[in-house]
């Protein structure tokens, strides 16, 4: 039944594109892309290990390419910290084998194809939905921190898969995802078992994006309870003024009862002129693997002496790890 499901879902892609005889348009436009995210920390607490460092959070190195009007490709190389997790994946594991803090990882390698003006068909690793293609773009400040979902694990940034896009209207776009459901750091587990999921993402007014993401997986051997997560969006984005206020929810994380996690993250940022920022953020977590009721801020300034160049000193309090740091943080892309 999952192998059909599946294979009903890549058919529909490709028997659609057959009614469409449009010509491919040259493009040949190849870009090389980088990001480098890196910080100073001191925790006032005295509760984080090490207590004082320099850090080198991300290092991605992309290329893309666009064969034609439909037909394009991108892949990218993460270097970070993928083993000694600060938050469980999926299936509870908070450890891998050490091997360097900063581990290059495939993160994406996607082909494009521009199927319709209103369909778009997507396959390979895949940037996850849920958090990495919407959020973290509004948010505009990975550098100094990930959105709610990914600094709390929800779910994988990317996986192994395919997509279908559809695009009813012109402020209207709606996905259907079937993935591995193992994220970018394992293969797919010996029983097979996708994670499938939908997004859906609506601009009634130009400035407000309203978004919703439901994805559903199956237990492995030895599990009984599917595990799903849902989580809704709101963001308002203007020249002087960026807000986002998200809802997320995980039912049997670990694919078992009483393991489930929910939270939810506001954050505001006012642009004063094209070079000062100030910005706040606040996470609040109502259950975690046991933990419930917990809190995560973060305010601060942000300088940009070009656009490319983010420059923040911001403060921070952890009331579940206890922490209280502060962080100077740099990030550029080229």
């Amino acid at each position: 039944m999952k192998k059909l499901s599946i294979l009903s879902f890549l058919l529909f892609a490709f028997l659609f594109s057959s009614a469409q005889n449009d010509s491919l348009k040259p493009k040949d436009k190849t870009k090389f892309f980088a990001d480098i995210h890196t910080a100073f920390s001191h925790d006032f607490a005295g509760n984080s290990l090490p207590n004082t460092a320099f850090s080198l959070n991300t290092a991605i190195l992309g290329y893309s390419h666009s064969f034609s009007d439909k037909v394009s490709a991108i892949i990218i190389y993460d270097v970070t910290r993928t083993t000694n997790f600060s938050y469980p994946d999926t299936i509870g594991i908070t450890s891998y084998f050490e091997g360097s803090k900063y581990t290059a990882f495939l993160k994406m390698a996607q082909i494009q194809w521009n199927i319709h003006p209103n369909i778009e068909f997507y396959f390979g690793q895949l940037l996850n939905e849920q958090y990495l293609t919407l959020q973290d773009k509004h948010w505009e400040r990975r550098y100094i921190a990930t959105t709610f979902q990914e600094f709390y694990r929800f779910g994988m940034p990317a996986d192994f898969g395919a997509r279908v896009r559809f695009s009813p209207f012109e402020n209207l776009r709606i996905s259907l995802n079937a993935l591995n459901g193992e994220g970018p750091f394992r293969y797919q587990d010996s029983e097979s078992g996708f994670l499938f999921s939908t997004n859906i993402e609506y601009k009634p007014l130009k400035n407000i994006i309203v978004k919703a993401y439901a994805d559903i997986q199956a237990p492995p051997s030895g599990y009984r309870e599917n595990r799903s997560a849902v989580s809704g969006f709101l963001g308002y984005k203007t020249e002087k003024w960026i807000a986002g206020l998200e809802y997320n929810k995980v039912f049997n994380n670990s694919y078992t009862l009483l393991t489930d996690m929910s939270g939810m993250s506001f954050y505001g940022v006012h642009k004063f002129n094209e070079s000062w920022a100030a910005l706040a953020r606040v996470d609040y977590m109502t259950e975690y693997h046991g933990v419930e009721n917990e809190v995560y801020v973060l305010g601060g300034f942000e300088y940009r002496p070009i656009p490319s160049l983010g420059l923040s000193v911001n403060y921070r309090r952890n009331t579940w790890l206890n922490t209280s740091q502060v962080f100077v943080n740099a990030g550029i892309r080229f």
